[in-house]
């Protein structure tokens, strides 16, 4: 098949690019043709239709740019002429069979949908994030768990301000999501929503989602590629961005409490200082930040961990850093909370504590670090479910099956 992959960047940012790039690689590798479609960006990927990824638009605080800038902004958004145009012409001359979204909004938007549509290709999306529920993508904002809007009714967004807690930029997302629920852009444009957890269908479906459009497909990690190291570590691991609802502060918390237990920081974000200074405020000597790394130390350094952490406390989808410790035969303390419970089994391939607490969070830690026999016969189950539930070949079949259901030509 040829398959047209479309997200608002083509270079690695964060989970959803690195799915986005794993699955290119997965179906080039058993003859499909990829067609990549993104937004120009000097740092992207390499690719022979570069030339014809639409142009850069900047998403910095409304209230701060001209007033002649803040209306072009608003306008691409709502509806990119830029982006359709381009969009026929990558269609005309790769004449794909399917089109496979993922996070196209803002700097792509659903205008792309239409022509598409045009030209008989068959489209699927994948939910990175709760975009199509939400205006400010998480259902989270600094008060915590938020799930005030309702279709058509985004007022709550605009005066809490949840987008980059700025009330410029919740006003234009707002627009945005209302103009495109009203136009039915996404409900109507798409064929086919992949769900990673079911905890995500369910919140497509209660927003009106017709069932038969929804289909709930895992991610994948290469087994190969994370693989077990055979050991038992002597450190538990987080990996990921420093931000609110990560529930970084809540870990550590839990850590300093335990301070026999070592515990490596993996990452950068907004709570960067906030997180280091509590722990010196806290005298966690036993934690260690070790900001950025890339995909390969980060690799190692789950190998060599004990058990990895996901203290979440918003509505994870399906984090990838779960599926990457189960293939490195490492269990994982999770937060009870969105897609996790679906992944993380109790006592099975790991523990769960509810979000936010950290004296539940700490126990399960101490569990797990007290009882090196309990953490690897839940590493081996980690592992043998990531072979059996997440593997490259499993996800490959799932995905064209979907593309078949909903080719045209």
């Amino acid at each position: 098949m040829k398959i047209m992959q479309i997200n608002k960047f083509w270079r690695v940012r964060g989970g959803s690019e690195r799915y986005v790039f794993e699955l290119s690689r997965m179906l080039e590798e058993r003859g499909h043709e990829i067609i990549p479609f993104a937004m120009q960006d000097g740092d992207n990927e390499p690719s022979r239709y570069s030339s014809l990824f639409v142009s850069p638009v900047e998403l910095a605080d409304p209230y701060r740019m001209s007033l002649i800038k803040r209306i072009g902004v608003a306008s691409r958004i709502l509806y990119s002429k830029e982006s359709s145009s381009r969009v026929s012409v990558v269609a005309d001359l790769s004449d794909p069979d399917i089109a496979h979204m993922h996070n196209i909004y803002h700097h792509l938007s659903p205008s792309i949908l239409p022509p598409l549509e045009d030209r008989g290709v068959g489209t699927v999306m994948t939910i990175h994030d709760y975009k199509l529920t939400c205006p400010a993508l998480r259902h989270y904002n600094p008060e915590g768990i938020c799930e005030r809007c309702r279709p058509l009714h985004y007022g709550s967004c605009i005066r809490l301000k949840c987008v980059k807690d700025s009330r410029g930029a919740s006003v234009l997302c707002a627009v945005e999501m209302f103009f495109h629920d009203l136009k039915r852009a996404y409900v109507d444009g798409i064929d086919r929503f992949v769900a990673p957890s079911r905890f995500v269908a369910k919140k497509l479906l209660d927003r009106g989602i017709e069932p038969g459009k929804v289909q709930v497909i895992p991610n994948f990690v290469d087994t190969a590629r994370w693989s077990p190291d055979g050991g038992g570590g002597d450190y538990a691991l987080y990996s990921g961005r420093l931000s609110e609802e990560k529930g970084v502060e809540t870990l550590v918390r839990a850590l300093a409490a335990l301070p026999h237990v070592r515990l490596k920081v993996v990452g950068s974000g907004m709570l960067n200082h906030k997180v280091r200074a509590l722990a010196l405020e806290l005298g966690a000597d036993n934690i260690e930040f070790l900001g950025f790394r890339n995909e390969d130390d980060v690799r190692e350094l789950v190998r060599q961990s004990r058990f990895v952490c996901i203290p979440s406390e918003w509505f994870e989808n399906a984090p990838m850093s779960a599926l990457e410790a189960f293939a490195c035969g490492k269990p994982v303390i999770g937060s009870d909370i969105g897609g996790i419970p679906e992944m993380v089994r109790e006592g099975e391939t790991g523990l769960l504590a509810a979000p936010g607490n950290a004296e539940e969070l700490g126990a399960a830690v101490e569990r797990l670090w007290n009882d090196p026999e309990l953490c690897r016969e839940m590493g081996h189950a980690a592992r043998a479910m990531a072979e059996e539930e997440y593997a490259p070949q499993v996800h490959y079949e799932k995905i064209m099956e979907t593309y078949k259901q909903v080719k045209r030509k």
